[in-house]
């Protein structure tokens, strides 16, 4: 279940198509990240210099079955997401709800979610952006210069730099010097 950080991480990096169909996982984002949270990524324009909000759009992946849209169903996973929602943004609540009572891991780089579903809902495998990118790299035997060109788009587009507290974040700066 991917938030709207990881989802914008991944989009910015302009391989979200490739990402998604070599790794092998089933790639889930809440119909609320999608309508009110995973609106826009940015991209430099190159004419005037400065940088632009592009559009998110994964309605194609979403066709090719490479994305799957879920939402809210049952009175548990509501009830879940209300308690999840006090301590952190809505996004997150209700990915981390939907991954609790679906069995499924959450992908997000928010600290303060990471912590409080550590504690509310620890059954619940966390997973970064840059789990699903090592993932990809290693799966798809992904070249350096591809990585970093994805990488140094990513921060670009959506302002993604890893904590350097992140266990994969000697793997990041190797890779983007």
């Amino acid at each position: 279940m991917l938030d709207a950080s990881c989802l914008l991480n991944l989009y910015a990096t302009g391989r979200l198509r490739a990402i998604s169909a070599t790794i092998d996982v089933r790639i889930q984002v809440a119909d609320y990240v999608i309508e009110h949270e995973a609106i826009y990524t940015w991209l430099r324009n190159a004419t005037s210099g400065h940088d632009e909000p592009v559009p998110v759009d994964v309605s194609p992946l979403i066709a090719e079955g490479l994305i799957h849209i879920v939402e809210l169903e049952r009175t548990a996973e509501r009830a879940t997401f209300v308690e999840l929602a006090t301590l952190v943004d809505d996004g997150e609540a209700v990915s981390g709800a939907l991954a609790f009572h679906r069995g499924c891991s959450v992908a997000t780089d928010d600290r303060k979610a990471r912590r409080v579903f550590g504690e509310r809902v620890p059954s619940v495998q966390l997973v970064s952006t840059l789990d699903l990118l090592k993932l990809w790299a290693d799966i798809g035997q992904i070249s350096d210069d591809e990585l970093r060109a994805a990488m140094i788009a990513m921060r670009s587009g959506a302002s993604y730099i890893p904590s350097s507290r992140d266990p994969l974040f000697e793997w990041w700066a190797a890779i983007t010097r």
